[in-house]
């Protein structure tokens, strides 16, 4: 089932695994962080990943 992204409102598959390393970063921290799974698409979870390994290395050590 399609879902509609948070953040862009772009249309993905919420159901699709984490391809890249900020896919997956992104991911987590949408579980940890923002209580937010399954709500932003991989674009944006990528960025947020990217983002969340840049300014908050603390979260990836």
């Amino acid at each position: 089932m399609m879902k509609i992204c948070a953040v862009c409102g772009k249309e993905f598959d919420p159901d699709r695994p984490p391809e890249t390393p900020a896919e997956e970063a992104g991911a987590f921290m949408a579980r940890e962080l923002w209580d937010d799974v399954g709500e932003l698409c991989p674009e944006c979870l990528a960025n947020r990943g990217t983002l969340g390994m840049m300014y908050c290395r603390e979260l990836f050590r």
